[in-house]
């Protein structure tokens, strides 16, 4: 085995190599096959994901706001939300997030959650009500990743922002 060694603790003979970039199609579908046969024995339910997507089009159907989500389970995950220049400030952001809370409430989804950075939006989704979670520091250094969260559905299981 070319770089073979041993797995810490272990007698196993593993060959372990790193390079950029996916995992082949084979290589992937081993993992994927096998995440689905833990959770399946494990009792958990079984992986769920949806893409969803709202745009905003202008007059000249020029692309002026977009938001994408994936339900993952009973959440809903906004992925990017994105309003441009001349429109910002003038309430499309938070009606596209409107629409997504709209759609999760429809779905009777637990709640939305989403990573937003230290210069971008973080003030915006803290006055749409969204409490903070998680705190990454120097994410990307002098930076700051910060994670939100919203209950669609009130749960008595789930707790909402930090200690």
């Amino acid at each position: 085995m070319n770089g073979a060694s041993r797995a810490q603790g272990s007698d196993l003979a593993v060959d372990i190599a790193f390079r950029k970039g996916d995992l082949t199609t084979t290589e992937q579908s081993v993992v994927a096959n096998a995440f689905s046969e833990h959770t399946e024995s494990s009792g958990a339910p079984a992986y769920s994901k949806e893409r969803f997507a709202w745009r905003a089009k202008g007059e000249r159907h020029e692309v002026l706001g977009a938001l994408t989500a994936d339900a993952l389970w009973d959440w809903l995950y906004i992925d990017e939300l994105w309003v441009s220049p001349q429109t910002r400030g003038k309430g499309l952001g938070r009606e596209l997030m409107q629409r997504a809370e709209d759609f999760a409430a429809s779905k009777e989804l637990q709640g939305i959650w989403l990573w937003t950075q230290s210069w971008q939006a973080a003030g915006f989704y803290e006055n749409l009500g969204y409490l903070e979670f998680a705190r990454f520091e120097d994410f990307p250094k002098g930076h700051t990743r910060i994670g939100y969260r919203k209950l669609m559905q009130p749960s008595s299981s789930i707790t909402l922002g930090l200690p």
